[in-house]
């Protein structure tokens, strides 16, 4: 099932992994769920065109109405499309709906879009001076993806989250169980996932990236490991990750790897007292070098350099 944003992929009988086509605006991963009286929705995408789309394939593949949303973070390209879903009951953590209040708070659409024009100009520079085909194409779809997002900001409003919960929530639905958990803060301040014990999925949300490298800036990476050692636990066959292919077990233990790499090289060029200017000049963890999103990369060890260099100072 292939439409402008997404491929839908059946995980199990009315189980749906949407996931996303580079460069159409959609940027983070979505799926839905079967409950049997109704559709479950888990996140919403960054622009409300694939929301829209993401909500006409829910229908017509399960012939049911939507019933809930599920938010796994605040971040855009999960909540976006929430717009789409005024008539559901969206759930989130009372964190994550604090925070997404918060950005509709301080939002300046004519700021907003200005910053952008600013931003597009200087990205069009950057992609036509870049030598390296990876970084260049990745650089491509940043700026399509944003693009589509500047175009579609008067559609998006605040829809918030109505339902919230701490630790854990149970679904029962006439035909399936879901259960939404939540061990606090890794990649956002707050971040919740999906399961399905009979189906053994795990709806991800950012706390999985699949062959993506994960932007870490606005999360706590120590946290992040730890929450990743629960997940763990966890009987899953399939898990749909916020950005990337629908993976395995294996891209759990592929995420913690790149945690603590990326911790560990920052770290020690830290302790060389290098710079920004010259962490950003080393090149890149060879085994991170295939990974999607490179720039993403980049991102990171600007965030980590601050935030490990502060973690030393109140840990000495």
């Amino acid at each position: 099932m292939e439409n402008q944003f997404f491929t839908c992929t059946k995980i199990h009988k009315g189980v749906y992994a949407a996931i996303v086509k580079d460069g159409q605006g959609a940027l983070g991963n979505a799926g839905f769920v079967d409950l049997g009286d109704g559709i479950l929705i888990f996140d919403t995408f960054m622009v409300p065109a694939a929301a829209l789309e993401l909500r006409r394939v829910a229908e017509e593949q399960t012939g049911k109405p939507v019933k809930y949303v599920v938010n796994s973070h605040y971040h855009g390209d999960h909540t976006n499309g929430n717009v789409i879903f005024k008539d559901a009951v969206i759930i989130s953590t009372a964190l994550t709906r604090q925070k997404m209040q918060e950005s509709y708070e301080n939002r300046d659409l004519p700021a907003m879009k200005a910053g952008m024009d600013s931003y597009f100009a200087q990205l069009e520079e950057r992609i036509a001076k870049e030598q390296n085909e990876q970084l260049r194409i990745a650089l491509e779809y940043d700026l399509s993806d944003k693009r589509k997002y500047a175009e579609s900001l008067d559609l998006i409003e605040e829809v918030l989250p109505t339902v919230l919960f701490e630790d854990k929530l149970v679904l029962q639905g006439s035909e399936r169980t879901v259960e939404l958990y939540h061990f606090g803060g890794g990649h956002t301040e707050s971040d919740l996932f999906m399961y399905l014990p009979d189906e053994q999925v795990l709806f991800a949300g950012d706390l999985v990236f699949v062959n993506n490298h994960a932007w870490m800036g606005h999360g706590n990476p120590h946290e992040w490991l730890t929450i990743l050692e629960k997940l763990a636990q966890f009987a899953f066959s399939s898990i749909i990750p916020g950005h990337g292919k629908v993976g395995g077990h294996e891209d759990l233990q592929n995420m913690k790897d790149y945690i603590e790499d990326m911790i560990h090289f920052v770290s020690e060029m830290n302790q060389k007292g290098k710079s920004v200017e010259e962490l950003m000049a080393e090149h890149m963890l060879e085994k991170y070098s295939k990974k999607d999103s490179p720039h993403v990369y980049e991102w990171n060890l600007n965030f980590l350099h601050g935030y490990l260099s502060q973690r030393e100072v109140s840990h000495s």
